[in-house]
């Protein structure tokens, strides 16, 4: 593909990863990197203001791990990053990942497949709700045991069955709290099983918190995430 094409599209996938206006004690930070040989990756993130079921305020944001790596996985990642974007006003929090499933089931490549994240955050209380189509477990840091703890949310892909199961999983993020989310290029070794990458993720995020701060975990994590063949994405949502 030109060059020039694949520039443009990057641009235009930058410009979907963008996060609305939070209240002062809301903040959030990430870190991206693609895979091995390539500038451009086809992991993203999406989010917008809603309202949440008791006519609060709250945002919505999916992480999204399209199939495919580098070059070859960004068109197909600025379009889907498109229609999240129109999907996350247009339907009803829970039926989100069903739209988007929806979506990629309709696409003329069998390639066509994604895992993704999904979570609607309270602004005002705190209270999340997370599901997961096919996606590595969130990381809820407890402010209270100075640790992170794995969500227990799981699902299935993107864009493989026609009635994918997406369960949900809820709690609170309390003052000092945050939630880590990650694709799995970060955590998958080819030498060991993706539990203990989590693990790794968990020891390495609970230092990092230690040494800089909340706002510095995504980048810091990326720091010792070598660029293997696989895309990375790391997100951090927080609550001060």
């Amino acid at each position: 593909m030109d060059e020039a094409f694949l520039s443009g599209l990057r641009d235009l996938l930058q410009e979907q990863c963008r996060v609305p206006d939070l209240p002062e004690d809301w903040f959030w930070a990430s870190a991206m990197l693609s895979a091995q040989g390539f500038e451009y990756g086809g992991d993203f993130f999406v989010s917008d203001l809603v309202e949440t079921e008791d006519a609060a305020a709250g945002l919505a944001m999916v992480l999204v791990d399209v199939c495919g790596k580098g070059a070859t996985a960004l068109p197909g990642a600025v379009q889907f990053a498109g229609a999240l974007r129109g999907l996350l006003v247009a339907v009803p929090g829970e039926e989100l990942l069903d739209a988007a499933n929806a979506f990629l089931l309709r696409q003329p490549s069998d390639e066509s497949i994604a895992t993704a994240v999904q979570v609607v955050v309270d602004l005002g209380t705190g209270r999340y709700a997370i599901r997961s189509a096919g996606h590595p477990p969130v990381l809820h840091w407890r402010a209270d045991a100075e640790e992170w703890v794995v969500d227990n949310a799981r699902g299935t892909a993107l864009g493989v069955v026609d009635e994918p199961e997406f369960p949900v999983s809820e709690g609170v993020l309390a003052p000092g709290e945050a939630l880590l989310f990650y694709t799995d290029g970060v955590v998958e070794r080819p030498t060991s099983d993706i539990d203990a990458g989590i693990d790794w993720l968990r020891a390495a995020a609970r230092e990092a918190v230690g040494d800089e701060g909340m706002r510095a975990v995504p980048a810091r994590i990326m720091e010792q995430v070598d660029r293997g063949d696989d895309d990375r994405a790391l997100l951090v949502l927080a609550r001060e």
